[in-house]
């Protein structure tokens, strides 16, 4: 009754035609407001808005051919204006004479009539993305939302690829569950995906050989009864033979020896999921989708009301199911950098406290009086308490200025906006005793499974962390991220290890002996750099047989812009040869949409590249003469942007960008097959790198032992750093010795 006397005085809003609608696709929405009881005098506004952080493209008013033209129809004499503020809000004004009772107001997102293709709609799925309608009756600020605004639901496209989970370690004859996602080219799982895929387990024990989806899967398919009958290492295989859709497994170890710890996958910095409703949406997500075994819901503290705490809370509860899925209970302290910077907490029990930076986006302040508003006050009221920490580059990065070791056992160093070797860096400077986890601090509701889409300042796909536990339970991951038994990776589940006299990554221990290293890398793609390090001194480079191939050149780029959240670098090159012929082109980490080539032809091609932090680029498949000249032009741009702002009134902050370095060099095929060559272009690790291409058959799979005959008196990290061909990376967390030999 309360939201039908809402509607007669405020209004209501609806969707014409709200048919689902295929992520990343163009297409037309037709938001309708119909005016209420109290009219609209002028001056007063209507306030369209989303609370997802959504990637849908910008609406452009000056084109009305071109993709996103968005257009007004409302009464005449009303003259309502459109301003765009940000990616979130659309504000309607009335200049003219007010809205009467019963007029309409309609917003056409994706225009066609004039021959545009409509808007492009955002690239992650949603149950419901609202487009939430505020009123203001007078102009005075009041907004009062619609509590009927109308919504849509984002779907699944195509099936771009396959993507096969299971367990990273078993005992023989022990059962498993597969799970096999067929995902669209955004990262979301192609609900309508209805065809068969054949299984190989080569070695391993499945119920059955094939499978097809049905409607009732969505996307995913979960293969229960699968085993391992003997030790050894193993990958799952399959294949959708109709649509030329391969793809396998991470590594399975089946070892017959007792496992003191089993490796966990995990997101543990999910959770940006502005509507508290949609947070069991999110948990279901991580698992039933991404099949990860463990989550943190990490929303900024200073958005999270108390309503939402408890929610949230409820969700956690529920979804705990030991040996199964584990939430992580926790939130994201969020001060500024001058603060402290953002940092995520994590409870051992459920139903504590939440202690924010502040209340800047909550109209509730009843509990502003327990808020602790720099990150030496964090550490003073949870010092010695159940709490665990973990320091981040997000919205503000964290300051490592500050750190309490009873609190703090890692640093996370790779996400979706990028990976920050320089945090890492600063971390060992310090002489910090940390280790480093990854994680997604993604924006879409799909922690394990977060791709960066259009939206600017998510440059990367969300990263992991592995734990070496004792058991899937809240206690034990919590003690093994306290022990610092954990890694970071890229995204990728491949299986790390790094002892130290058979101390395991994250310990610490004395010696007055020479220390034998000992590390293990089951990729799960072939293998390029297995590289150890004590603190910021290569110490080992693990020979790695790489076949290069004589016609397949590799150009990679790579580096970040500052040390700081929000950044990136633009890479926009192109390149030609004379006496030679270009028939294929691969990318390599594209990971976010806005990066592609241009323009290809058989002797030259364009691109425009966007990444923080890691290596991209791109491999040339190449016929003719070996001496033929390629000449490469690469300008380079660094994107600088603190934050974004809220919706609503308040300004947005943009994003900023700068032109840098310009590059200009030549090569030949027949250099290279004498070595790599590589170009400094710039700090943080910018640089382009030149070389044959690895030929398919490198091994995915090796070991190494190594004594450091030189380590220095007193504390000395050792730790590991992993890439494979992809560019897909890992870093071990260290083992801390105490040296005290001659």
């Amino acid at each position: 009754m309360e939201n039908q006397k809402t509607e007669e005085f405020y209004g209501r809003g609806l969707i014409e035609s709200a048919e689902d609608i295929v992520a990343g696709s163009y297409t037309t929405v037709r938001l309708i407001y119909v005016v209420g009881a109290a009219g609209i005098a002028t001056g007063g506004r209507i306030r369209i808005y989303t609370d997802s952080d959504t990637d849908w493209e910008f609406p452009q008013f000056d084109e009305p051919s071109a993709a996103d033209y968005m257009t007004i129809q409302a009464p005449a004499p009303s003259q309502v204006s459109a301003m765009v503020r940000n990616v979130k809000t659309v504000l309607l004004t009335v200049n003219g004479r007010s809205l009467q009772p019963g007029d309409t107001v309609t917003l056409i997102y994706g225009d066609k009539s004039s021959g545009g293709p409509g808007t492009r709609a955002q690239t992650f799925i949603e149950k419901k993305r609202f487009f939430w309608i505020s009123v203001d009756l007078r102009g005075d600020g009041g907004y009062v939302t619609l509590k009927n605004s109308p919504h849509i639901a984002i779907i699944g496209d195509h099936a771009a690829r396959l993507v096969v989970t299971a367990p990273s370690y078993l005992n023989p004859g022990e059962l498993f569950r597969l799970t096999i996602k067929a995902e669209d080219q955004w990262g979301n799982p192609a609900r309508n995906y209805q065809d068969t895929v054949s299984i190989k387990g080569h070695g391993v024990t499945l119920p059955v050989s094939e499978i097809t989806f049905e409607p009732a899967h969505q996307g995913v398919y979960v293969l229960e009864g699968c085993c391992c009958p003997d030790a050894g290492t193993y990958r799952i295989e399959v294949h959708d033979g109709v649509n030329d859709l391969i793809s396998k497994s991470g590594p399975i170890i089946c070892t017959d020896k007792p496992l003191k710890h089993r490796l966990y996958w995990g997101d543990p910095h999910g959770g940006q999921v502005e509507m508290a409703e949609k947070i069991p949406d999110f948990f279901q997500y991580a698992r039933d989708v991404s099949a990860i075994d463990f989550t943190g819901y990490q929303r900024n503290d200073h958005a999270l009301s108390p309503e939402a705490w408890k929610l949230q809370q409820q969700a956690e509860e529920r979804f705990y199911q030991p040996g199964r899925f584990v939430p992580l209970p926790g939130f994201e302290w969020s001060g500024t950098t001058k603060e402290g910077g953002h940092h995520n907490v994590y409870f051992r029990r459920h139903h504590q406290p939440i202690r924010r930076s502040g209340h800047s986006e909550l109209e509730d302040k009843s509990d502003i009086d327990t808020d602790l508003p720099h990150i030496k006050d964090v550490h003073k009221a949870y010092r010695y308490k159940d709490v665990v920490i973990t320091p981040h580059v997000g919205g503000y990065p964290a300051d490592l200025t500050f750190h309490e070791p009873t609190l703090e056992p890692a640093i996370e160093i790779t996400s979706t906006h990028g990976s920050f070797e320089w945090f890492l860096e600063d971390a060992l400077k310090r002489g910090y005793q940390v280790g480093f986890v990854g994680g997604s601090d993604g924006y879409t509701g799909r922690p394990g499974g977060e791709y960066p889409g259009h939206l600017e300042r998510r440059y990367a796909k969300g990263g992991y962390t592995g734990l070496y536990a004792k058991a899937l339970t809240l206690e034990s991951l919590l003690e093994a991220l306290k022990a610092r038994r954990c890694y970071a990776t890229t995204g990728e589940r491949m299986i790390v290890n790094l002892t130290a006299d058979d101390h395991l990554m994250g310990d610490a221990y004395f010696s007055e002996s020479l220390p034998q290293l000992s590390g293990f890398v089951a990729g799960t793609a072939p293998i390029e750099s297995i590289e150890l390090y004590r603190g910021l001194e290569k110490i080992y480079d693990h020979p790695i047989a790489l076949n290069r191939s004589p016609n397949r050149v590799r150009l990679l780029w790579n580096g970040a812009s500052t040390k700081a959240s929000y950044t990136g670098v633009i890479w926009e090159g192109s390149l030609s040869v004379s006496g030679a012929r270009i028939s294929d082109v691969e990318c390599v980490r594209f990971d976010s949409p806005r990066s592609r080539v241009i323009n290809k032809t058989d002797s030259s091609l364009d691109w425009y590249a966007v990444s923080c932090g890691y290596s991209s680029g791109l491999i040339l498949t190449v016929s003719g003469d070996p001496s033929g000249e390629f000449q490469v032009v690469i300008n380079t741009t660094l994107i600088r942007a603190p934050q974004y702002g809220a919706f609503g009134d308040m300004p947005p902050m943009k994003m900023s960008y700068g032109p840098a370095d310009r590059v200009r060099f030549t090569f030949n095929m027949k250099e290279l097959s004498a070595g790599s060559r590589e170009i400094e272009i710039g700090p943080l690790n910018r640089k382009i790198r030149l070389s044959l291409a690895p030929e398919p058959g490198t091994p995915e799979t090796a070991q190494f032992a190594h004594v450091d005959k030189s380590p220095r008196p007193g504390i000395n990290p050792y730790w590991m750093r992993v890439k494979q061909t992809n560019m897909e990376m890992a870093w071990t967390s260290p083992v801390f010795l105490d040296y005290a030999g001659k």
